[in-house]
């Protein structure tokens, strides 16, 4: 996580400074263009520490917060040390955690106001960050928390392996049952459940083998790949990694699309790839190219932890693609 520490007076630069030791954090002391600094740092940080007034924070990010998701971790810590105050993106940017640690820095006490945590309940957007998993639809979150805060029940489907013990207002329906609302823990665009509201957590599971002819546009990549996954009953959010051979790795509409769809890209050497390229069917035109007779299963294959393959390599105009899973555990 990439810290910054902010401080405006004498007192608070010592205290940042100790802030920033124990969190190998950069360092701002700054008392001119104050908002001119901020508007540079709030999108370059995952977290902001400010020794300051919360009124002085406040009024000078709120330009530019966006949401939850994309907002950083802001705490507010008072001068002398005696509060960490947990200010903007609790759970999914970390500022809960965040407030907690830089409060046993100091000596000081964490200031923690979102509702889940201060009554008990499960955060399925905590969790789904500390888990991995992308959250498709967080607008029905909201519906989720409150249930649980004023007492109710929600349901949870899932695919992943839970380890911990659901907290008695978790429940798991069975097949074919209607809830009123549920969290779906799955990569899966089917859920065996209805539901009024469901909360869909995408854990990043899936790893996508690919091979293609040069010159291949990230649109064409990006319609193959969406059509790939909607056949397959897959989410685009599970996407972990795509992975090629190495002569693919400056591929340019391969470099755009995992660049727009914040995708990491990995690619094999054919050395490498002859290793496991035995286990699937071979192709002598492929071979002919690349030096291998499989790229997408072998590459999908090698790209994970263990993964399985469940989707054998599919082929569309020129780009051929290959599904694989890992197994995800999901820690309550």
């Amino acid at each position: 996580m990439k810290t910054a520490v902010i401080a405006l007076t004498k007192n608070g630069v010592g205290l940042a400074e100790k802030i920033g030791r124990e969190l190998d954090a950069d360092i701002y002391a700054k008392k001119d263009d104050f908002r001119g600094l901020i508007e540079i740092i709030f999108f370059s940080y995952d977290s902001l520490i400010f020794i300051m007034a919360c009124g002085i924070v406040v009024r000078s990010i709120a330009p530019y917060i966006k949401d939850k998701q994309s907002d950083p971790a802001v705490v507010v810590v008072d001068e002398l040390g005696r509060f960490a105050i947990s200010l903007l993106s609790g759970h999914i940017g970390g500022a809960n955690r965040l407030a907690a640690r830089v409060a046993a820095i100091m000596g000081g006490t964490p200031v923690i106001t979102t509702a889940t945590d201060i009554n008990g309940v499960i955060a399925f957007d905590e969790l789904a960050t500390d888990n991995d998993c992308a959250i498709e639809n967080i607008g029905v979150l909201k519906y989720i928390s409150s249930e649980l805060i004023n007492g109710g029940k929600v349901s949870l489907i899932s695919d992943c392996k839970i380890v911990g013990v659901l907290p008695h207002n978790i429940d798991t329906p069975g097949f074919g049952q209607h809830c009123r609302l549920a969290v779906a823990l799955t990569n899966s665009t089917m859920v065996p459940v209805t539901a009024e509201k469901i909360l869909y957590l995408r854990p990043r599971n899936l790893i996508i083998g690919l091979g293609c002819k040069k010159g291949k546009s990230k649109q064409e990549i990006e319609e193959a790949l969406a059509h790939f996954m909607r056949i397959n009953n897959k989410s685009m959010l599970s996407i972990k990694c795509i992975a090629s051979i190495s002569i693919k790795a400056n591929e340019q509409g391969i470099l755009d699309f995992c660049s727009e769809k914040n995708i990491p890209f990995q690619t094999f050497s054919a050395e490498v790839i002859k290793t496991v390229e035995h286990r699937f069917s071979s192709s002598e035109f492929v071979k002919s190219i690349t030096g291998v007779g499989c790229v997408a299963e072998a590459c999908a294959i090698m790209a994970g932890n263990q993964p399985k393959l469940v989707c054998p390599k599919t082929v569309y105009s020129g780009i051929t693609l290959a599904l694989a899973e890992e197994e995800k555990v999901f820690t309550l």
